[in-house]
């Protein structure tokens, strides 16, 4: 007897889970049917207009910009010079936004397609204070984005992969630039640390040490170009976090080492500071006299702009290993190196 209720209980279950799928399917075909029967049209933006932006990311802060002129600033969590690469970035993506389908039209349909204010990329785009597409940006589904506006139930699908634009942590939207200058506006670099003071100009397009230093053996005009490059192409990985001060970074009164760059250009000569601070994590804090923020850079360049004599000079060549002495030939003493006679034999 319970061998048959067990039975019957199985065959109980069996039916409800098929007509919970058919249920499901017949719910997906339904809102498939009615896909076809709708469009969506989204505005049609020009990035150029636009001239406020806020994005809200899951697990991330969010963050807004306003455009002061032709600058991009960052308004909030903090007020910051906006990263100019990543807001034309995202910019362009709502630009070139086009509808290419209908994913779902059922509100029961919109968290797999994470087009929910917790699972979305929530982005208001303004015009004079106005806005101009306020947009929920969701899954990533094949070769597609789905895409909703908050008012609507009815997820657009837009061509290609535009989420990434949008995703980003606070310090990636900060723009990261130290020095503006290009190399060949360098015209003198000096180091200051605590091992000297290290001066050269740019002759022509040769590298000299400054007039009245002490002249350093081996002195490499090519190791001056190599550190130029450094200081004027290095970006900041990071940023000193809320409350660290100058002199707790070590860029402040007394700072671990300065460098001084003086470029030309147009707009006429002009002195760049950099003070090198202490150690953060992999990299080392570093400040540019008249800009506000304390940048954190990675390792390689703190260390470069910490640079010392040995950094000027040419590598010595590696020093080459004795050949080493072949296994199959045996060291005999010659005749008489003992200091003794040779024995005769009769």
């Amino acid at each position: 007897m319970s061998g048959n209720k067990l039975l019957l209980a199985f065959s109980v279950l069996a039916v409800l889970l098929a007509v919970t799928v058919w249920q499901f399917n017949a719910r997906d075909s339904e809102d498939a049917r009615a896909s076809s029967d709708v469009s969506v049209k989204l505005p049609k933006l020009k990035k150029d207009e636009i001239d406020e932006l806020s994005i809200s990311a899951p697990e991330k802060k969010a963050v807004s910009f306003k455009k002061n002129d032709k600058t991009w600033q960052l308004t909030s969590p903090l007020t910051a010079a906006a990263d100019t690469s990543s807001i034309d970035t995202a910019l362009g993506k709502l630009e070139e936004l086009e509808v290419i389908g209908v994913g779902a039209t059922k509100k029961e349909n919109h968290e797999k397609l994470e087009v929910t204010e917790p699972k979305a990329v929530h982005v208001v785009a303004k015009k004079d204070g106005k806005p101009v597409l306020d947009v929920l940006i969701g899954a990533y589904r094949s070769g597609n984005t789905m895409l909703r506006e908050p008012q609507s139930d009815i997820v657009a699908v837009v061509k290609g992969s535009i989420k990434y634009a949008f995703e980003k942590d606070v310090k990636d939207w900060r723009d990261k630039v130290v020095v503006e200058a290009s190399s060949e506006q360098v015209k003198a670099i000096s180091f200051q640390n605590a091992k000297g003071t290290y001066s050269f100009v740019k002759d022509g397009t040769e590298w000299k040490q400054a007039p009245g230093d002490k002249p350093l053996p081996n002195f490499e005009s090519g190791k001056i170009v190599s550190l130029v490059g450094t200081a004027t192409t290095m970006r900041a990985q990071d940023f000193a976090a809320d409350g660290v001060t100058e002199d707790a970074a070590g860029v402040g009164a007394k700072p671990e080492g300065v460098v001084k760059l003086t470029t030309t250009s147009d707009a006429g000569e002009q002195q760049i500071v950099l003070h090198v601070g202490q150690k953060q994590g992999e990299g080392y804090y570093l400040k540019r006299i008249g800009k506000d923020p304390i940048f954190v850079v990675s390792q390689f360049a703190g260390e470069r702009m910490l640079s010392t004599a040995d950094k000027f000079v040419k590598d010595e060549p590696p020093k080459t290993a004795a050949a080493p002495k072949p296994s199959n030939v045996i060291e005999v003493n010659p005749i008489g190196s003992s200091g003794k006679k040779p024995v005769h034999g009769h």
